[in-house]
């Protein structure tokens, strides 16, 4: 491990007063060796630590002298001094301990005077007066206590004197606390020093020997009275309600002592508290001094809290293990249960409940110690079936799952103590055939596994009874437990559980079994399952199994490891094809035993399981086996692997060479990951091995340096230290290079974030800090110019994480920019973010900012600025960076001010023009962004910085003035004072008449009319706005002539709002406050800070656009925080005044109130949001309190229907609150007022009461219940089931399953049958009927889809319900007149056949033997599908029926064919009337079923094939699909045609619909070229399979089909193209996997080399698709590609599942292969230079959007590529041709072709230069798009120039050097 440095001690240094300080100058001696002079000495210094030093050696220099030493007044002063420097040291100052300490050592002849010093010193202290410094004392009289002799006689000696003290300062403390009421800062102060002073009088009591005798007894005894004074005051806080809950439970604490101490005989006690839980004290029985102490608890009205805190005490402080009670303790044991079980139906507040969780804990803790020594009577009431224990069971069955954690753990406290106390009651029985033990883990196992207390009950109980016992009842269970592990909830329980049983297994298998056999048991039981998971689990199965379980494992059985290895490398070896004898683990869609070897190697590694690295790759994994995780398709196996590589449990470990050369690989194919999680992952990962690099490297050099001819550690004996140094060095510049590699030109987002988060990882861990003489590698050598602006560049992005890390980059870096940029460069770079601050695109404004943090940052601004500057400040070389930084954000932001200032006054007048030409949110958003990254509590230039920060607010104010009335409008969305035409003019104006109430702005006063040709001429606009001429110059700019839509205003409006609000909250959050305006530091006064809360307030309450109000309320909660910590009493009472204002506001709103009623009343519930929840979490929340009752008020129903804004403004306030997290369990005591208002609302006329009120429901629902279904309530009740409202029955019959636990299904489900009407019932209900049958349904799917039942009791229960079921079939019938019902009954019984027959393993036919099918048979023979419908028919449910009894009669079709073996006896009904079925559902119905046994059969998971009923059906198919017009049902055909195969049906065409098999296939082909979607990806998939059948089979006249091959290679072209659906390039994808082997990889081509290579760009194109499922799907066809007999050895990765990035090279690297082995790459390379040097129209697009006109398009960012990435694939191709070019034995082109492609390609150069230099400065910030396109271009034409040389012999290979 890396050595760190030991924290150094903070000790605060001990003075003394004057007076002392000369007194020890008068008896120091003049040698310095007495003890005056030491003390002298040491107070003297200014270090606490040293003082340490001197202090202890105080006693050893008075061990010195003798006992007449005692006398000299020198000691008898330091003595004195000493007690005195105790008394005035903190509480936690290590400088107090150490004093205590050393005197605790005193000669015992000194203690007597010691005592008396410190006693003297001691009453000194407690004759204080100070309020506020009564805490100061009462610390002392605490230390005093804590271990110190001195300070515990002192304390005796002064007891009355302390007690008194402690009285008067409680007393005086209560009542400050009442006078600074508000004041929360003092309050919380008070209240701990409250706290204090309760806790240290029971430490008094506990501590101070005097207590022990009964002398203090007496009623005259002032300590006797002292104490009856506390006594009194600590009943009073118990029921103060003002003071906080801690101090109310201390006191419930202290009372109990109290009474405890004073109360005699201590027999009697327990009788006592009793009748004080119990309300039933006898007040004449009772001492006098209890009676004046504690009448209110006696006599008055207690609290449930008083109670609940009295009954803590009860339990905390009485003896309940020592019998000092006698048996009356057992009555007081079982009256404080009672108590405690009454207060748990009472209280409902979060705080009180985590209390009560705590004392019933408590109890049971408490009830063991009485059980150890209790009578048979208690164990008989306390055993498991007792109603105590029940009660309890009870309770913790109720909260544990409890939102609170530590409420949740006193459940598992409670539950863990009452099995030790039933063991205890039945203590020497036999524990595991205990009926209690027995039924309580039968009821556990019966319970659901998303229930979370199952886990902790059953982690108890085996910890109480052994695992045996409930393995024995279900050997299942650690598979069970594993399955819910995809639940990120029910993770951390279950992990828990199941390393509780392991470990209980393991113990009890190795004392039961002498062998070491039982290992072998143990692996089966929790090893296998655990591989099983790792290999064919979901995704979050897997990840939470490797996270939680999988470390627990290892941990406790590491020896498991070599079991694991040996079981997934078998697989592996099996999957690969080289042991095909053992099963496979792992599918290919999931990780596979690859992925699952790699997870477990990691987590050993990374907890030292493994012994050293070598030994891991040599022993237990090939390199190979790296490699392939490292590229793996999946990619957790690809993080697992390079976690692999990258962690371990030493921080030193050498980091080997194959490591960094995996390292190295993995880098050059995973930067570009789309998922932010794997990028975050591999970042980190790669950051520690960094630092690991980094750490060992010091070692090594250590070594290196050290020369000692001590053997060296084993694993550094294998090369010199030097040689793994410059290793190192190597590597981490090779990786460097690759990371700036990947900044090119048009590189995706992902690359980018990657490669600047890794760079800025390699910047922080191998920097240079002062003292360290020597790091590895340095970031700082490896910049050059290229690097440098390629960071630069990175701010151009339009994702604002990049610009991010390229900032922070470049600011790490020691290297500037004045080293690679020149002064005109630079200047040029601040023009452009000049010019990006008012760009119209609002992502440009974010680029500026960065560009000008760069510029202030690197000192690179131009020195024309410095004009800015009032005071000159002359920054040299040697100046502190501090103050250079400061110097440059105050020249910047005071040049955005100028202008901004400038743009203001011209909004003023045409708000119009600011939005087209220059809005002005950039120029504040720079502005916010120097602020924000510069230091403003340490500012040099105070006076300059003061004018502007006024004169920034001030402009803020007047921005916000001139957009508001857009904002505050009713519609900002739509908004624009504008049109182009009378009558849109109209229209217009009466949107201005109905927000004029509000809008009173003269600005919408008219409609003005826009004239033609898309721009507008100010002379036409009203007076109301200044005329200003768009064309002319406005003070020197010239401003171009341009459109201006609503959306362009409102952008411009919202975001300046944003701006402003951001720009005030930083301002509040950073700048020093100060409440004296005239002091020279100040920057933000009182006044200002009211005004801009005022702001806040105005803008918050009036704003209607939520983007605007919603960041209005994030500036605003920085405000509130700066408050509330802010120590001016002025400025802290401000939240609450302002909330007190918008309350009233709220009260007397009507519709005429500017506050907006609308829109969820828009920013009123973030403005109120704000100041609740930026009150203390810790004080009383008063304000919450306050608030909740007005506003629930106001939320109730109103008589008054023409003021129902208020209520509508509660209740759209109330919705906001309970959503707010942050108020957290404080919201939850007034859930239940809210729900009522909520329910209330629901009947008012008012539409806009009803509507908030349904989503103040929601809200309300969402607290309560959380975001997931709760599943574990018992209460079946629905009253929506016979609503009239088809979709409420549907929708109530949904919403009842998660209501009925899963065992108590089938007995609703019967019950639920029995309510149904009989046959001969005269009159009922269908909406009844088809309520109650959907509720039959939904429970029935319910109970079908459930886990680990046993399937005996499953198919008892389903026979049950189908009995019942049969007793009211007449439903299912034509007796009955509904369809919709006789629909749903149908469903019933078609999902009763799937679940008996799903269950049924045997040869015993449940549905047969109950005559089930012949009820079937005969409902199908009496339906519709068999007598048909009436002509024109329809009824209400129609297709719904059809479709139902369709699913029943197939299901008895193929029950009936199972049956009898033959095709269709006893069917009512043959699947070929089907479908000749006149209705496309029954139609489309029986193609699903058909089809689905098609692809059974097709992909070998049928048991016994096609079925015989399905055989010699291509006929039937055929002439379906000629005749087919329903799209759904043709679809479905031409997949069943797909699915069969080709040769059965192909030769019938002609007979069957008179098509030749080339004509069907030319058909099929005009089908995927004609339809969409759907259809065309199947019809493409079925021409391919027709393409290769003719291909396979008639080998010798190919030739006939050679323009139809042409036609279908054009047709696959055409599929992949970009703006198809995902499914036609998916089936594209599907039909070259299918026929790779023989278009693509042939090693006799069938096609044209154009049409395959043709076919082979297909591939490369959607390996580059921005959809991943495209890319993946693509990568299967490579990996079948490469896996062929002829190009298994073209690459190291055939037959692996390999990633998308690396298949594009694989990919290109298989074609070259191809290439050479057909003899084609002299005619071929032509063409693969055009693919290199790209698409002509590339060109044409670059040279059009470098001349045409730029049009603003507001949210149109830059051309953005997550995934593909041009140059990638241009450097991928270039490398496999420069190594297929460099082999021998090939033709060149010929010199024509040569000569033309040099002559193009020298063209494009020439264009490509004359673009660059009609690009202005600084393009690359400009003119991004045009600028990027044309870098991109340049790097194809320059690799096609390098090929061509090379081709002419003029470079070799080595000239291959792409920027890229």
């Amino acid at each position: 491990m890396g050595v760190k440095k030991k924290k150094e001690m903070q000790v605060a240094v001990l003075t003394i007063c004057h007076q002392d300080l000369e007194t020890l100058k008068s008896f120091a001696d003049v040698e310095g060796k007495n003890l005056a002079s030491l003390l002298l000495r040491c107070v003297q210094l200014t270090d606490g630590v040293s003082q340490i030093h001197y202090v202890k050696q105080i006693v050893p220099l008075l061990e010195k002298v003798d006992e007449n030493g005692v006398c000299d007044p020198t000691i008898q002063s330091c003595l004195d001094i000493l007690a005195g420097i105790y008394l005035s040291l903190s509480l936690k100052n290590p400088l107090k301990k150490v004093l205590a300490s050393s005197l605790n050592s005193l000669p015992e002849f000194f203690l007597p005077e010691a005592v008396h010093r410190f006693t003297s010193r001691l009453q000194e202290e407690l004759n204080t007066t100070d309020l506020y410094s009564y805490r100061k004392v009462i610390d002392n009289i605490s230390s005093c206590m804590e271990n110190f002799n001195l300070g515990r006689a002192g304390v005796n000696n002064l007891l009355k004197n302390v007690l008194h003290f402690l009285q008067k300062s409680l007393i005086e403390i209560v009542e400050e606390n009442r006078k600074c009421a508000g004041n929360h800062i003092i309050q919380t102060q008070l209240m701990n020093d409250l706290l204090v002073g309760i806790r240290v009088s029971m430490m008094l009591v506990q501590k101070v020997q005097d207590f022990q005798g009964n002398l203090w007894k007496a009623s005259n005894s002032p300590i006797w009275q002292n104490m009856c004074g506390l006594l009194s005051i600590f009943t009073k806080f118990l029921s103060d309600d003002d003071l906080l809950q801690t101090v109310q439970s201390t006191s419930g604490l202290a009372i109990i002592l109290f009474i405890k101490t004073m109360f005699h005989p201590s027999e009697k006690i327990p009788h006592l508290i009793s009748s004080v839980l119990l309300h039933s004290v006898d007040c004449t029985s009772v001492p006098e001094w209890f009676m004046s102490s504690c009448r209110s608890l006696c006599c008055g009205n207690v609290s449930g809290s008083a109670v609940l805190f009295l009954c803590q005490g009860t339990l905390a402080m009485l003896d309940w293990q020592n019998g000092s009670m006698g048996r009356s303790r057992e009555a007081l044991l079982l009256d404080t249960a009672h108590v405690l079980f009454t207060l748990s139906s009472q209280i409902k507040e979060p705080t009180l409940e985590m209390f009560l969780s705590r004392i019933m804990a408590s109890w049971t803790n408490s009830a063991i110690q009485v059980l150890e020594s209790s009578s048979p009577s208690l164990r008989d009431s306390l055993n498991g079936n007792s109603s105590i224990v029940g009660r309890l069971l009870e309770y913790v069955y109720t909260h544990w799952e409890h939102p609170l954690d530590a409420l949740r753990h006193q459940t598992k406290i409670m539950f863990k103590n009452l099995l030790q106390m039933h063991r205890l009651t039945v203590e020497g029985a036999v524990l595991v055939p205990d009926p209690f033990f027995v039924k309580l883990t039968e009821s556990l196992l019966r319970l659901e596994w998303h229930i979370k207390g199952k886990y902790m009950c059953l982690g108890c109980l085996v910890e109480c009874i052994g695992i045996e016992h409930i393995l024995a009842i279900d050997k299942t269970i650690p598979s069970q437990i594993l399955e819910v592990m995809g639940d990120q909830s029910l993770v951390p329980y279950a992990s828990d559980l199941l390393e509780t049983m392991f470990k209980n297994h393991k113990s009890h298998l190795k004392s039961q079994t002498a062998e070491s056999s039982w290992i072998d048991q143990w692996h089966e039981t929790w090893v296998s399952p655990l591989l099983f998971i790792l290999c064919e689990g979901n995704l979050d199965q897997k990840s939470y199994v490797i996270d939680y379980y999988l470390p627990k494992l290892l941990s406790y059985s590491p020896e498991s490891l070599q079991y694991m290895v040996k079981i997934l490398q078998t697989s592996i070896d099996a999957k690969t094809g080289q042991e095909q004898s053992f099963p496979s683990l792992g599918s290919c869609n999931s990780r596979g035993a690859l992925g699952a070897l790699m997870a477990c190697l990691r987590i050993a590694r990374a907890h030292g399981h493994l012994q050293s690295a070598t030994d891991t790759w040599e022993n237990l994994v090939s390199g190979a086996r790296i490699k392939q995780g490292l590229i793996h398709q999946h990619c957790q196996v690809r993080i697992d692997t390079l976690g692999l590589l990258c962690e371990s449990n030493r921080s030193t470990e050498i980091v080997s060479m194959e490591e960094m050369q995996w390292i190295q690989f993995f880098i050059t194919y995973n930067l570009n990951s789309q998922s932010p999680g794997v990028r975050q992952q591999i970042c980190s990962l790669l950051k520690k091995l960094f630092c690991r690099i980094q750490e060992s490297s010091q070692v090594l050099y250590k070594l290196e340096q050290n020369k000692s001819k001590h053997e060296p550690e084993k694993e550094l004996t294998k090369q010199h230290p030097s040689v793994s140094l410059q290793q190192y060095k190597n590597f981490m510049s090779s990786i460097c290079n690759s990371l700036f590699e990947a900044l090119f030109p048009g590189s995706s987002y992902s690359t980018r974030f990657s490669a600047l988060t890794i760079l800025g990882s390699i910047a922080e861990v191998f920097h240079v800090p002062e003292g360290r003489i020597y790091t590895v590698y340095q970031l700082n050598h490896d910049i050059d110019v290229g690097r440098f602006q390629a960071l630069m560049e990175c701010f151009t992005s339009t994702f604002e994480d990049v610009k991010m890390l390229a900032f922070d980059l470049l600011m790490k870096l020691s290297k500037t920019a004045v080293h690679f940029q020149d002064s005109e460069k630079l200047q040029g770079l601040f023009q452009a973010a000049l010019a990006l601050s008012t760009s119209t695109k609002p992502y440009d404004c974010v680029t500026a900012s960065y560009l000008l943090n760069f510029l202030i940052w690197q000192d690179a601004l131009p020195s024309s600025l410095s004009a800015y500057l009032t005071q000159q400040v002359a920054c040299g070389d040697g100046d502190r960076p501090a103050t250079v930084v400061e110097r440059n954000t105050l020249m910047v932001i005071k040049c955005l001010m100028e202008n901004l200032e400038e743009e203001v006054y011209q909004a003023e007048n045409s708000l119009l023009q600011a939005a087209a030409s220059f809005p002005m949110y950039g120029r504040v958003h720079c502005i916010t962004g120097a602020l924000q990254k510069l230091s403003l509590n340490s500012l040099q230039l105070v006076s300059e910085w003061r004018p502007v920060v006024e004169k920034l607010l001030l402009m803020s104010y007047r921005l916000s003035t001139v957009v508001s009335p857009v904002i505050q409008s009713s519609s900002p969305e739509g908004l624009i004072p504008m049109d182009t035409d009378s009558e849109s003019a109209s229209r217009l104006q009466m949107i201005l008449n109905e927000i004029q109430p509000r809008d009173t702005n003269d600005y919408f006063n008219q409609a003005k009319i826009l004239k033609e040709h898309d721009s507008f001429d100010m002379k036409d606009l009203n007076a109301s706005v200044v005329n200003i001429d768009i064309s002319t110059e406005i003070k020197g700019k010239e401003v171009k002539t341009c459109d201006v839509t609503a959306q362009m205003v409102l952008v411009c409006c919202w975001r300046s709002m944003k701006e402003v609000a951001l720009l005030l909250g930083t301002l509040c959050q950073l700048l020093p406050m100060q409440p004296v305006p005239e002091s020279s530091d100040v920057l933000l006064t009182v006044e200002q800070v009211k005004e801009i809360g005022d702001y806040f307030k105005q803008h918050l309450l009036q704003s209607r656009h939520r983007g605007a109000f919603e960041l209005a309320y994030t500036g605003f909660v920085k405000l509130t925080e700066v408050l509330n910590r802010c120590p001016n009493v002025s400025l802290q009472k401000l939240p609450e005044q302002w909330l007190w204002s918008v309350l009233e506001e709220i009260k007397c709103s009507d519709p005429s109130s500017k506050l907006c009623a609308t829109r969820r009343s828009a920013g009123i519930p973030f403005y109120i949001q704000a100041l609740l929840a930026s009150e203390p979490k810790k004080g009383k929340m008063d304000l919450l309190k306050i608030t909740m009752k007005e506003l629930i008020s106001l939320a109730g129903p109103t008589d008054d229907l023409q003021s129902t804004v208020p209520q509508v403004h509660a209740l759209n306030i109330l919705r906001a609150l309970f959503r707010d997290t942050r108020l957290g369990e404080n919201i939850i005591p007034y859930v239940a007022d809210g729900a009522k208002a909520a329910i209330l609302g629901f009947t008012s006329p008012v539409w806009a009461v009803r509507n908030s009120s349904t989503l103040l429901f929601s809200a309300l629902i969402t607290r309560i219940f959380g975001v997931k279904r709760a599943k574990d309530e018992l209460s079946k009740t629905n009253r929506c089931g016979h609503s009239p409202v088809y979709h409420s029955r549907e929708m109530a019959a949904r919403a009842l399953v998660p209501f009925v636990m899963i065992d108590h299904i089938p007995n609703t489900i019967r019950t639920l049958l029995a309510t149904l009407p009989s046959c001969t019932d005269q009159c009922f209900r269908q909406n009844h009927i088809h309520g109650t049958l959907l509720q039959v349904f939904h429970l029935l799917q319910a109970y079908s889809d459930s886990k680990h039942r046993t399937h005996s009791d499953f198919q008892h229960e389903l026979t049950d319900i189908t009995v019942c079921t049969k007793a009211k079939l007449w439903l299912a019938k034509r007796q009955n007149p509904c369809l919709v019902t006789r629909a749903v009954y149908i469903d019933i019984l078609f999902l009763l056949t799937c679940c008996l027959n799903k269950s049924v393993k045997d040869n015993q036919p449940v549905l047969e033997s109950l005559g089930f099918w012949e009820e079937v048979r005969g409902i199908i023979s009496e339906s519709e599908l068999i007598t048909g419908f009436p002509c024109a028919f329809k009824a209400p449910g129609l297709p719904q029926y059809l479709e139902s009894l369709t699913r029943l009669t197939i299901a008895a079709v193929w029950a009936a064919a199972a049956k009898s073996g033959e095709r269709e006896r006893d069917v009512p009904i043959s699947f070929s009337q089907l479908l000749e079925s006149a209705f496309p559902e029954v139609r489309s119905l029986t193609l699903e079923a058909l089809l689905e046994k098609f692809l059974s059969a097709a992909s070998g998971l049928g048991e016994k094939g096609l079925p015989p009923l399905l055989c010699n059906m291509g006929e039937k198919f055929l002439l379906l699909a000629m005749k087919e017009n329903h799209p759904e049902c043709f679809c479905k055909i031409l997949k069943i045609l797909h699915c069969m195969d080709p040769g059965e049906w192909l030769p019938q065409t002609e007979h069957c619909v008179h098509l030749t098999p080339k004509e069907f296939l030319i058909w099929t082909m005009d089908v995927a070229s004609n339809e969409r979607s759907e259809i065309q990806s199947v019809a493409l998939r079925l021409a391919s399979k027709v393409i290769s059948h003719h291909m396979q089979t008639c080998v010798e006249n190919r030739e006939l089909i050679a323009a139809e091959l042409k036609q279908w290679v054009q047709l696959v072209i055409l599929s992949c193209e970009d703006h198809l659906p995902t499914e036609s390039r998916l089936a594209v994808v599907e039909v070259l996997t299918s026929t790779a082997p023989l278009f693509l990889t042939n090693p006799h081509p069938i096609l044209e080399l154009q049409d395959t290579l043709a076919l082979w760009k297909c591939v490369l194109t959607l390996l580059q698709s921005e959809e991943q499922a495209v890319r993946d799907a693509a990568t299967e066809t490579v990996t079948t590609a490469m896996s062929q007999e002829n190009t298994c050895q073209s690459t190291e990765f055939a037959f692996c599942q390999v990633d998308a990035s690396i298949a594009l090279a694989l990919a290109l690297a298989v074609l070259c292969d191809l290439l050479q082995q057909w003899n084609q790459l002299a005619p071929g390379l032509p063409i693969l230079l055009g693919w290199l040097l790209g698409d002509s129209d590339d060109l044409v697009v670059c040279v059009e959007s470098m001349h045409q006109v730029e049009e603003d398009y507001l949210f149109e960012k830059a051309e953005v590529n997550f995934w593909a990435e041009t140059l990638i694939f241009v450097k991928y191709l270039c490398k496999h041709l420069f190594c297929l070019l460099s082999k021998s034995g090939w033709r060149l082109p010929s010199p024509e072709m040569l000569c033309h492609l040099q002559r193009m390609v020298s063209e494009q150069c020439r264009l490509l230069s004359q673009l660059f230099r009609d690009l202005p400065p600084a393009a690359e910030f400009v003119k991004t798009v045009e600028f990027t396109r044309l870098r991109i271009q340049e790097e194809r034409t320059l690799a096609c120039l390098k090929l061509l040389a090379f081709l002419e012999g003029k470079e070799g290979e080595d000239t291959l050097v792409l920027s890229v």
